[in-house]
């Protein structure tokens, strides 16, 4: 252990060292003044015509370009206002075009930037950390989208209200905004300066540009803002919101159908200009939208998305190193062991919340902080005793407190370090479970050179009080910017690592490390706007033993044509034998795949036309064991009008001679005998088709379907050997003791259609209407084909449910205001 501390401690020293001998100084940044407006308010109507921008000094730029001819100055002028008051920041801008395109203007949903709109928007950095930023934008259409960057990951759940309006004049299009105080958050000082920086996006050349030049050789956007001068005598607002909401849902199975009506709140509170409370009461999810689910033959628990919306607002500080999967809130845990006496009829799939709370926020010195406390009620089987045949209730999950601690501390030069802990504490009996990390991110002046590392411990103690513990850590040292990057680290995992109680991890028990090399040409060159090439190897082991599980090298490269069309390329080698230790689901076990190789090509073509597509292909071969895969993904998507537009998306993927596990055969004390693995043929089919339908900037409405189906045919069955091969038993429908064993063939498939109306009645104020219809079914019928395994799916009963949701927002300061402005 000695060994390795000194060993990272070196590390760490001569990544410092390197860094600092390649600090450079900051290139001059643009300034903007803004000015104070007294007593009086524009009408937010993008006319512009208002007394209050009279007298606000304007500024004339024509912006820098960021993409595709990064650097250069754009061929059209912008004209910029800033201004505020008591209440909140004012930002006008003219976007002049004389080109004679026409301004496009698609309406899209919300925070829907991919749309075929021209766009304008404002980057603030109201703590002038260069790590975290608020990005508001508004299309031509007039269509909002609001994002928080923190560290470069972009949070599109981060819902502000704010106010804007668009509108296209003879000599381009304008935009006006009003941003609250109470919307952002920024330091109580009387006198401050914001970074900022504006953007403008001219769809019909696909040019991007920013105010202040964005080089995009250099890693990051908020780090190279301007600089927003003259905000005197700001003071940040009472933060306080509530949003009450009610539902009223019709659910329908098969000939059975229930009604009911729900409410509840989310509360917002400023608990100081720079944290914010968030809390959930009564809580319900119904109008969530559906999984993607799929049918797993492998090892591993499969990772689904969160789509809850106070589970994606606003968690970026608890994102560090998988120690937090928010779906554990309120997924049920528990098992149901049942006598032979007994049978099952029923157990729950989901534990009910009961009430969350998050405390978010960042000082004016960098400190950010974060709390998370969820509590979720017990679960119940309902179990039928066959012996008093009488149906009873057996309990499956306890009543838990899942709750989670961060503390992080930015620092020069967009570098950072923090702590993180969660907690898991079942009342009833069940385990308890405890992680604590830290990790660090450091980098150089210039922010060409990173190093960065994570280290965690955990423990689980079960109501015996046995502890299990295992750690966990990675280091890696890269550079990030200009030309010519790299990038090589290492990872460990203990035997005993598991953070799953409330993170994710799929397998534990592992060595790894990894080494990759890249040229990026970031300027245009004969053939292509941008281009890339990487190469790069990985080897990875077991932690205990230490055995050799696999080595690969890889290439990837991926380029955009002058006409905005990309493409990409990988390649994939794996040029020895490599050992899987987790697919035989049992200690001690291997299986051996002989040498392989996959590859995979992509294009896109330019999303600016009425018909654009994704296209991908891609192989996957084991020539000595004659298992070949492969796959089609084909995505077109037709844009009807600016206001309608058709998505569709099938993806086909096709193994041959997939060997896998298949059954364990256990003698009677129930241990393992053989571990049987199955060769089959897989057909894996999606179809997804997507229906948008926008009336205007406030209102609209989507559909979507997708039906997957997965069919798998098993038509050899083996023994794994100690060695990790596997010899061929026949199949006679009984195992080695004579019990029966019918073959694994499985058909599987989930149909979902979501189909939603949302109206913005008011800023921050929804009605949304939702319908669900949902089936999954899974059967043994793998000879049908696809029209008759479809009219089956459509023949098994589904669950449709109709729910109708008013959700008000009601915030304080603007409820003064209006008070305020009424009585005068």
């Amino acid at each position: 252990m000695a060994k390795k501390i000194v060993v990272l401690l070196s590390f760490y020293l001569l990544s410092i060292v390197t860094i600092q001998a390649n600090e450079e100084e900051k290139e001059a940044v643009s300034e903007i003044k803004t000015q104070f407006v007294e007593d009086i308010t524009p009408e937010i109507d993008g006319e512009l015509d208002d007394i209050f921008w009279q007298n606000v000094s304007e500024v004339e730029e024509r912006f820098i370009a960021f993409m595709p001819d990064n650097g250069t100055k754009s061929n059209q002028k912008t004209y910029i206002k800033t201004a505020y008051t008591d209440f909140g920041l004012y930002i006008s801008a003219r976007m002049e075009d004389n080109s004679g395109e026409p301004i496009r203007q698609e309406l899209g949903i919300r925070d829907d930037d991919s749309r075929n709109a021209d766009q304008f928007g404002v980057l603030l950095d109201t703590y002038q950390n260069g790590q975290n930023a608020f990005y508001l934008k508004v299309s031509a259409a007039g269509v909002q989208t609001d994002i928080f960057i923190n560290r470069g990951r972009s949070d599109y759940n981060w819902d502000a209200v704010w106010k804007s309006a668009a509108k296209i004049t003879k000599n381009g299009w304008q935009v006006e905004m009003e941003i609250p105080y109470s919307a952002i958050r920024f330091p109580k000082d009387d006198k401050q300066n914001w970074n900022v920086n504006f953007m403008r996006k001219i769809q019909s050349k696909n040019e991007t540009a920013y105010w202040n030049y964005v080089d995009n050789s250099i890693d990051g956007l908020v780090n190279q803002s301007g600089i927003l001068l003259g905000l005197d005598g700001i003071k940040p607002p009472l933060r306080l919101s509530v949003s009450p909401y009610i539902t009223t849902y019709y659910n329908k199975a098969g000939k059975a159908s229930s009604t009911k009506i729900t409410g509840g709140m989310d509360l917002k509170y400023g608990i100081t200009e720079s944290f914010t409370l968030d809390m959930t009461l009564i809580p319900d999810f119904g109008q969530t939208v559906s999984d993607n689910l799929i049918y797993n033959l492998g090892p591993f628990e499969v990772q689904y998305a969160e789509n809850r919306a106070f589970f994606t607002e606003g968690t970026e500080l608890f994102e560090k190193g998988g120690l937090f999967y928010s779906r554990r809130v309120g997924q049920s845990f528990g098992f149901v062991d049942l006598p032979d006496s007994d049978s099952l009829i029923s157990r729950p799939t989901e534990a009910p919340l009961l009430n969350a709370t998050k405390i978010t926020g960042r000082t004016k010195g960098g400190l950010g902080v974060g709390f998370f406390n969820a509590i979720t009620n017990r679960t119940y089987a309902e179990v039928y005793d066959k012996e008093n045949k009488e149906v009873r209730l057996q309990q499956v999950d306890d009543l838990t407190n899942f709750n989670v601690m961060v503390v992080d501390q930015s620092l020069k030069n967009n570098s950072n370090i923090s702590l993180i802990n969660t907690n898991v504490q079942r009342f009833d009996g069940g385990n308890n479970a405890n992680v604590i990390g830290t990790d660090f991110r450091l980098r150089d002046k210039s922010n060409t050179y990173q190093i960065d590392g994570f280290g965690v411990y955990n423990n689980i103690q079960n109501p015996d009080g046995f502890v299990e513990d295992g750690y966990k850590y990675n280091m890696s040292f890269a550079k990030i910017s200009g030309k010519y990057q790299f990038d090589f680290g290492r990872n460990v995992e203990s035997d005993t690592y598991n953070p799953n109680d409330m993170g994710f991890l799929r397998n534990p028990n592992e060595i790894s490390h990894f080494v990759s090399a890249g040229y990026n040409q970031f300027q245009p060159s004969t053939l292509f706007n941008q281009y890339r090439i990487w190469i790069g190897a990985d080897y990875s082991q077991l932690y205990d033993p230490k055995m050799y599980q696999n080595f690969s090298i890889w290439t990837d490269f991926w380029a955009q044509t002058k006409d905005f069309q990309t493409f990409s390329f990988n390649f994939n080698y794996r040029p020895t034998k490599t050992f899987d230790y987790f697919e035989p689901r049992v200690e001690g076990a291997k299986y051996y795949r002989t040498w392989n190789y996959s590859l995979n090509f992509r294009h896109s073509s330019d999303n600016r036309k009425a018909f654009m597509s994704n296209f991908s292909v891609g192989i996957w071969n084991a020539p000595d064991r004659e298992q070949f895969d492969y796959w089609i993904d084909f995505s077109p998507r037709y844009r009807v009008s600016d206001q309608f537009s058709i998505n569709y998306g099938i993806n086909y993927n096709k193994q041959f001679s997939s060997i896998g596990f298949a059954e364990h055969f256990r003698n009677d004390e129930g241990a393992i005998e053989q571990v049987v693995f199955g060769e089959r043929d897989i057909d894996i089919l999606s179809n997804i088709l997507g229906l948008n339908y926008t009336i205007n900037n406030k209102m609209g409405f989507n559909f979507r379907l997708r039906h997957y189906w997965n069919k798998v045919d098993y038509f050899n069955y083996f023994r794994l050997t100690n060695e990790g091969d596997v010899e061929s038993i026949a199949y006679t429908g009984k195992d080695f003791k004579g019990d029966p064993y019918e073959k694994q063939d499985t058909n599987f498939n989930v149909f979902n259609i979501d189909a939603v109306y949302s109206w913005q009645i008011a800023p921050g104020s929804f009605v949304n209407v939702v319908w669900k219809d949902a089936v999954q079914e899974v059967n043994n019928m793998v000879d049908m084909n696809f029209s008759e395994n479809f009219k089956n799916v459509l023949s098994t009963e589904h669950r449709q449910n109709l729910s109708i949701r008013l959700i008000y927002f009601l915030d304080y300061t603007q409820l003064k205001r209006d008070i305020a402005l009424n009585r005068s």
